[in-house]
């Protein structure tokens, strides 16, 4: 008893004991759960800021939602509303506010990355099938060599922008009529044995098409032209100078291309060079279409790409863009839900892609693929002869990644134009021959002049010749525009022209957008034009002290030049003398191009303004008067920062008072050396009666 009931009071104890020690274990694991929970709670709350920022930066620092897009916009005006413009307009003094650096094509600073690429070569056998427009046929030259052939002609159709699937198939000796498909794939067979396989495109026989489309279907103040956009991407107008060197010859001298020397980027990237182009607005005005947005986003068929209007206007139409996998409007955007123009050749190229290992590089079958590019333009003008037609054509393969390949397209795109030419497809054509921006690569875009080359990319247009002669006012200012400041916004306008042409005249400075056919005015300035500072490749103006060092040096450097134009002639022609610098400005690119980076987001909206580019080179525009004989000039002159050197053209020198009989001893023998020539012997006196 005395055992249980001590037993009893022993356990209590025990019990009593073991609460307590568990009460303050408890009190002491809950404090810690407390503060192991704290920590976790910090630790998911940090890691949860570091992703957030993460996916903000590379999502363009947080513009997704409607409200983010519109406070974007808003920013964007109110840069372009704070900028210098006004500043512009008053340095520029009535001249040309907007002055673009000249950039030399040779220049040393960009000609240490160039280097020259052969041509394609695809192979001595040639393909057994070749196309002609809607006809697939076996060629002569293949039966001579293979003996009978049997080809099977499988169409290949579109499900949507990402996939394709296998139509019916046909089995000839002879050839194919594509009537389901644009695209066919081909599969032949010798009675030896022997095969060869390709995918190739043409254009399909459309009763349809052919049916709604016709010159009589055109607005009456239409100008009637063909429209032919073909493109390159990631192409200057000088990497296009150096690399096609015969196309641009042949373009410039044969089809008298006029080719923008102004034309600036609007933003990074391929779509928002070509959105403006093709629907006169930026991504950020237009309906939300990109893919990561989900079900918020739209196809991109909902942006009111001027395509449509040339379709419901009696035009067939046509889309050629040859890398799928980043293509303009499905690497980042949602695509088409249904094919954009009556000929869309995604289909082929997803189809095609898939088979490249199967042949030589950069080839399909014995073509080079950008042969295969021009191919199908050209086809689709054989099929549509008597039709109103505009093509948009893309090529990418080659210049998007490198800034040398492009090389090897010269001699085949020369062709092709030769090509398009004889067989009179241009006769009633405008020929539009274009980027979307310069070189991005990081060799080139880290020097001054490759960052300006970025935002001065290839565009010019080729108007037939009957044009030139019907429209005289509207070439007039297209050629006095290819020396002004023009962007994407303006190209859209330009293109509703030719369906509705509203005449010449002079643009509005207020418009965003301006019709080349119109007057671009001189006092436009990248504000005017809707162009962010850091996109800006017009040089910064900054007013000098006329003391200054540079200015005196640069002075003296023009007078130097000018007499060395008349030193042959200087037993006539007085040497000159600086008399007054009475205006100096120093020209250089905006903080803006030289601090860029890169993007901060994926989208383009946003830039990375960390860079430091050096400055190698300064312009310089001067005022000075000479003596004897109170000669007044304005020059531009480039100033290479790296050697010291003041450079001088010809073209930039300008004698801006009258010299009258003060040049009397050069005005018949020497005509162009009247504005610097200040004779010795004075004017023959009229003989007195």
């Amino acid at each position: 008893m005395e055992s249980r009931v001590g037993s009893g009071v022993g356990d209590c104890h025990w019990t009593a004991f073991r609460v307590e020690s568990q009460r303050k274990l408890m009190s002491s694991m809950t404090f810690t759960f407390h503060i192991r929970r704290l920590m976790y709670g910090f630790l998911l709350v940090g890691c949860l800021f570091i992703v957030f920022q993460i996916v903000r930066l590379q999502r363009g620092g947080g513009y997704f939602d409607d409200v983010d897009r519109t406070s974007r916009l808003k920013q964007i005006n109110l840069m372009l509303h704070s900028s210098s413009a006004e500043t512009w307009r008053k340095l520029s003094a009535g001249g040309q506010a907007c002055r673009h650096p000249h950039l030399e094509v040779n220049s040393p600073e960009i000609m240490k990355f160039i280097k020259s690429v052969p041509p394609i070569q695809c192979g001595n056998d040639t393909d057994w099938v070749k196309v002609n427009g809607s006809t697939v046929f076996i060629t002569d030259e293949a039966r001579a060599r293979h003996g009978d052939i049997q080809c099977a002609f499988t169409d290949i159709l579109r499900v949507n922008d990402h996939s394709t699937h296998d139509g019916v198939t046909t089995q000839t000796h002879t050839e194919y009529n594509l009537e389901e498909s644009d695209f066919v794939r081909v599969l032949c067979k010798t009675s030896k044995g022997e095969t060869w396989s390709n995918i190739m495109p043409g254009i399909r026989h459309d009763q349809d098409v052919l049916d709604r489309t016709g010159w009589d279907k055109l607005p009456h103040d239409a100008l009637r032209l063909n429209v032919l956009m073909f493109g390159f991407d990631s192409l200057s107008r000088n990497m296009f100078i150096r690399h096609l060197p015969r196309t641009y010859h042949y373009l410039h001298e044969t089809l008298q291309m006029i080719d923008l020397r102004g034309y600036n980027i609007v933003g990074d990237g391929t779509p928002q060079a070509l959105i403006p182009i093709l629907t006169g607005k930026t991504e950020l005005e237009l309906p939300e279409t990109r893919k990561r947005m989900g079900e918020k986003a739209s196809f991109v068929n909902i942006y009111p790409f001027i395509w449509k209007k040339y379709q419901e206007n009696g035009y067939v139409t046509g889309y050629l863009e040859d890398c799928p996998h980043i293509g303009t409007f499905t690497y980042r955007l949602k695509g088409f839900d249904s094919p954009p123009t009556d000929h869309y050749a995604r289909t082929y190229y997803i189809a095609s892609t898939q088979e490249y290992s199967h042949h030589k590089k950069y080839c399909m079958g014995s073509i080079p693929r950008h042969k295969v590019v021009m191919n199908h333009v050209q086809d689709f003008f054989k099929v549509y002869r008597e039709k109103p037609k505009f093509m948009f054509s893309f090529h990418t393969e080659l210049s998007h990644d490198s800034h040398n390949l492009i090389g090897a397209v010269d001699m085949d795109m020369l062709e092709w134009l030769q090509a398009m030419t004889e067989e009179g497809h241009l006769n009633n054509t405008l020929l539009i021959i274009m980027s979307d921006h310069g070189p991005r690569f990081a060799d080139i875009r880290n020097t001054q002049q490759g960052k300006q080359e970025e935002r001065l990319p290839m565009f010019g247009f080729v108007f037939p010749p009957w044009f030139q002669r019907a429209y005289p006012h509207a070439i007039v200012n297209i050629r006095r525009n290819s020396q002004r400041l023009t962007t994407p916004f303006d190209i859209y306008p330009t293109l509703k022209n030719v369906l509705h042409y509203q005449g010449a005249g002079k643009g509005n400075i207020k418009d965003r957008g301006i019709s080349l056919f119109k007057q671009v005015p001189l006092e436009r300035t990248c504000a005017d034009a809707y162009v962010e500072p850091h996109w800006c490749a017009c040089l910064d103006w900054q007013e000098i002290n006329l003391q200054d060092r540079f200015v005196v040096r640069a002075a003296e450097a023009f007078v130097d030049f000018i007499n060395k134009l008349t030193e042959s002639y200087r037993d006539i022609c007085a040497e000159l003398h600086l008399e007054r610098i009475q205006w100096a400005a120093k020209l250089v690119p905006n903080e803006g191009l030289l601090r860029f980076h890169k993007n901060a987001d994926i989208d383009g909206f946003v830039a990375d303004l960390s860079a430091h580019t050096v400055v190698t080179q300064e312009m310089y525009q001067l005022k000075v008067s000479t003596m004897p004989g109170g000669g007044l000039f304005e020059a531009s002159m480039m100033y290479d920062v790296t050697d010291g050197s003041f450079t001088v053209r010809i073209s930039d020198v300008s004698r801006i008072n009258r010299y009258g009989s003060a040049a009397h001893c050069v005005e018949h023998s020497q005509h162009h050396l009247r504005p610097y020539c200040f004779c010795k012997a004075p004017p023959p006196q009229p003989p007195k009666e």
